[in-house]
């Protein structure tokens, strides 16, 4: 099987000759050739494992395949009508593919019968292809499967703009919520990031990204129908690729001239905080707190009754690449929480004004919750949190008697191994000659994955 790809940038044979060497060590690949006179690269990969899917196919009872993958199929196998949903060649049926939880039902009747399937997706089906699917389903448990994998797209995108894969991020956005903080942080730290998109997620969306976070200086390069005649290929910078368009099956590629790990910043002290009256929690219990939340760069976070904002900061400063939704009823909290963000320059700080769950009810699935204050409605709270499809940590401070027996209470429900721990902090007072110890009153912190 050969492919062309068309490459920019060549300007001597010696380039060109590197290039050459390093395709070559593509699994599957058995000769390479590129001209840095007219700019073309062409692959010709190993026929042998086509024979292999044929004699496959040969053997099987039923072949099931995607509905654009079946042509690909006739051709292969000969005199196969493409106007039947169910085509007969020989002793083999062949089937386009439905919901994924149907056609492994099918598969286990046809397995049960003695048969063999062959199931053909395009490129590398180990790679967010369907192999994993099959396996983390129930029904696949005494399967004995044979992969044979395909070169993937963003293996031609790799050799398309002559860029190696082993020092490269690989994220999949089509069909996954990604969030745009979480697709800035990987492309920060990492060299080269590739990208299996989609339609909405495509290479200007991810090309936005760069823009609204100040990565400008990076490069987005892309590519749609890799090794056909109407292949597409383009690179620029992210205002260049912004502008351009897509079809919804594509990948992309950004290269990060000046990969940084992200440093996550110290903690703050009381002093630090516009506080007024209003109750804190103290910067002791905070970093309990903080440490038992374990925050990621990217996260969402919720500070429920989040009184002067001290952990909605602390969250905010530890989440750069994430957001922070901070919910508080009292105006007078509300207005220190807008000081505090604005001396701490909490651009991804959210404030709402309001009760607790009717407010919660309206914010984004987040990734971790921390709850200070519930104005008595920590079970609709929990109610909601738990509604969510992905579990989420959920860390509960409790001074009061009262309060504590009832988090108790509803996180013996909704998450029956959930951890709590006790803190008790006493700052040294001094009183004349002596030194003696002021106690706060003891705090629950409870932490939870509901």
């Amino acid at each position: 099987m050969k492919s062309k790809f068309k490459i920019e940038g060549l300007d001597c044979a010696n380039c060109a000759a590197e290039l050459e060497s390093i395709i070559k060590k593509i699994e599957g690949i058995t000769e390479v050739s590129i001209s840095f006179m007219t700019e073309r690269l062409v692959i010709e990969y190993n026929e042998n494992m086509k024979d292999e899917i044929i004699e496959k196919m040969k053997k099987a009872h039923t072949v099931i395949a995607a509905k654009r993958v079946l042509p690909i199929l006739e051709e292969l196998c000969q005199d196969v009508s493409d106007s039947a949903s169910v085509l007969q060649h020989d002793s083999i049926s062949f089937f386009a593919m439905g919901k994924i939880k149907d056609t492994l039902e099918q598969i286990g009747k046809i397995l049960s019968e003695g048969h063999d399937v062959v199931m053909a997706v395009s490129g590398d089906p180990l790679m967010y292809s369907l192999y994993r699917t099959i396996c983390n389903d129930p029904i696949s448990e005494n399967w004995d499967m044979d992969i044979i994998p395909g070169v993937g797209s963003l293996q031609m995108l790799g050799a398309a703009f002559g860029e190696t894969m082993e020092d490269a991020l690989i994220i999949s956005v089509h069909g996954r919520a990604k969030t745009a903080g979480s697709i800035a942080l990987a492309v920060t730290e990492h060299p080269k990031v590739f990208f299996l998109c989609s339609k909405e997620q495509g290479p200007a969306w991810l090309s936005r990204i760069m823009l609204d976070y100040q990565l400008d200086d990076v490069t987005v390069c892309a590519g749609a129908n890799l090794s056909y005649e109407d292949e597409i290929l383009a690179s620029g910078t992210p205002a260049e690729m912004v502008k351009k368009e897509f079809p919804s099956l594509c990948v992309a590629m950004i290269k990060n001239p000046s990969p940084r790990q992200i440093v996550r910043p110290c903690f703050l002290s009381d002093e630090d905080f516009e506080r007024d009256k209003t109750p804190m929690t103290k910067e002791e219990i905070r970093i309990l707190i903080l440490h038992k939340m374990k925050l990621h760069p990217d996260d969402v976070v919720w500070d429920v009754g989040a009184g002067t904002g001290s952990v909605s900061i602390e969250c905010a400063r530890q989440v750069p690449f994430g957001t922070v939704h901070s919910v508080e009823r009292s105006e007078t909290a509300v207005k220190l929480i807008y000081k505090n963000k604005e001396k701490f320059s909490a651009d991804n700080l959210t404030v709402y004004e309001g009760d607790a769950a009717e407010t919660v009810a309206k914010l984004p699935e987040p990734d971790k919750v921390f709850i200070g204050g519930s104005g008595k409605e920590m079970s609709q709270i929990l109610e909601t949190i738990a509604a969510f499809p992905k579990k989420i940590k959920v860390v509960i401070s409790a001074v009061t008697i009262e309060t504590i027996a009832e988090t108790n209470e509803l996180l013996g429900k909704y998450a029956p191994d959930f951890d709590v721990i006790q803190a008790i902090v006493g700052r040294g007072r001094k009183i004349g000659s002596y030194h003696i110890m002021d106690t706060n009153n003891p705090v629950m912190i409870f932490t939870a994955y509901i």
